[in-house]
């Protein structure tokens, strides 16, 4: 471990576990939303299409910051499907034709699962004086609660 000024090696390597089942999570989201993506048919086709790629576009940015912080930190993040998905704690889905609002209730399941997993994951860097990786996280979670309420928007009836 390096000596970043962090709290305790203790701290720091409860900190990367949970970062790498972050990263198996998002190794499985991004298969997912692309998933997602090609198989999307009916209704409102051209939108969601278009709105997963912005996800797994996102996805793919955070696999590689969150790789990059388990390596800041001095250790070695999970790299390979085999590891991810020992470790993940979602779903992956079969390839079969989805609605549009069938991918809605599973991209919201989906965020809400890896919020509430990485607010725990940025109380306990807090615990270890870890700003950096809280800045990283904070920023995650706000794009996946904007998505959870644009869903849920999505999915709500006019009255």
């Amino acid at each position: 471990m390096l000596d970043l000024g962090l709290e305790s090696k203790a701290k720091t390597e409860e900190t990367v576990n949970g970062l790498n089942l972050y990263l198996a999570n998002l190794n499985v989201l991004y298969v997912k939303l692309h998933n997602f993506h090609w198989n999307v048919v009916g209704f409102n086709f051209f939108e969601m299409h278009e709105k997963l790629q912005e996800l797994y576009e996102f996805v793919a940015l955070e696999l590689d910051r969150i790789a990059e912080r388990i390596l800041m930190l001095g250790y070695k993040p999970v790299a390979s499907l085999e590891g991810a998905l020992r470790l993940t704690t979602l779903k992956e889905a079969p390839s079969v034709d989805f609605s549009s609002v069938n991918v809605a209730r599973a991209v919201i399941h989906d965020f809400t699962e890896v919020v509430k997993q990485i607010r725990k994951l940025a109380a306990l860097a807090g615990e270890n004086n870890d700003e950096y990786t809280i800045v990283l996280l904070g920023d995650a979670i706000g794009f996946y609660e904007k998505n959870i309420w644009m869903f849920r928007a999505y999915l709500t009836p006019v009255k």
